[in-house]
């Protein structure tokens, strides 16, 4: 993409999508089913996912390739489908995107250990997001978004095998617990030396989503925007978990997560969506808290 839209976020702020996991499961997600599988076989499906995001308010929505790389497909036995599931995740999103509106091609952890913690070396992570990355490069994406990353060296080797595939716009994001120590990424790092690595690695834009609330996300956003200047994209889960009957719920409301989203854009977000449990209902309280009708934040 030509940077339209960083552009964009320099004049409000820009909405990306909630989660695709919660949709797919609240439509019916079979035991054992592949959700990537879902683009090849069930586009329909995933069509009316990303159409109900766009009409929500959503500027830029995430194609369902989350688990898509081919370590990660692997584990499901469909790693010889990669780079054709990819596509077909690209195209789906696009039937759909409205014009003025935005495709990221979205890269999920491998699951795996990187060595000398695991068995996979940083050379196979690279070539594994550069398949990847090229997979949904060659549909037109306009962006790729790095996300839920607990390690940074990771993230890095997905930034590095994304900037080899040649993706003209990139944003990382790295996935924090909140400690009595403050924030730190499962493998110890901090928000800083996230920022600093991912400045130096040449990211355009710098994200978090995942495993926190809204509303640790705000002081984690805080945190962020005094690390960088580089565009932040910011996208909590809906609430703290709570386990019913062996049934993981999120019971935070669209308008609680819309109050909570609208002070994690006063900390310093430009972009701001949401992760898991949230739905386009959220997405639409967002819009509205934001008032992005009347031009907003």
């Amino acid at each position: 993409m030509e940077k339209g839209i960083l552009e964009l976020a320099k004049t409000r702020a820009v909405i990306f999508d909630g989660a695709m996991g919660t949709m797919i499961m609240a439509s019916g997600l079979a035991a054992g089913e592949v959700p990537e599988r879902l683009n090849r076989d069930q586009p329909e499906r995933i069509m009316e996912i990303h159409r109900r995001y766009y009409e929500a308010g959503s500027d830029v929505v995430h194609t369902n390739t989350f688990g898509g790389n081919s370590i990660k497909l692997a584990d499901r036995r469909a790693a010889e489908e990669m780079a054709l599931l990819n596509r077909d995740a690209v195209r789906n999103a696009r039937a759909v995107c409205p014009s003025g509106k935005y495709v990221a091609g979205d890269i999920g952890p491998t699951g795996k250990m990187m060595a000398p913690l695991g068995d996979v070396t940083r050379e196979q992570m690279v070539e594994t997001f550069f398949a990847q990355a090229e997979a949904l490069l060659h549909e037109g994406v306009d962006l790729i978004s790095i996300e839920t990353m607990f390690s940074l060296e990771e993230a890095l080797a997905a930034v590095e095998g994304a900037q080899k595939a040649g993706a003209p716009l990139i944003v990382a994001a790295t996935t924090y617990q909140r400690t009595k120590k403050g924030f730190f990424t499962v493998m110890g790092e901090t928000p800083k030396q996230c920022v600093s690595a991912f400045e130096q690695a040449g990211v355009d834009g710098i994200a978090t989503n995942c495993t926190l609330g809204s509303r640790d996300m705000i002081d984690l956003t805080k945190e962020l925007r005094e690390a960088t200047d580089r565009p932040l994209l910011v996208q909590p889960n809906a609430g703290k978990p709570v386990t019913r009957k062996g049934i993981t719920l999120y019971e935070q409301t669209p308008e609680e997560f819309a109050h909570d989203a609208l002070a994690i854009r006063q900390a310093g977000a430009h972009m701001v969506g949401g992760c898991c449990g949230t739905d386009d209902r959220f997405i639409r309280e967002l819009v509205k808290a934001l008032d992005l009708s009347c031009g907003g934040m």
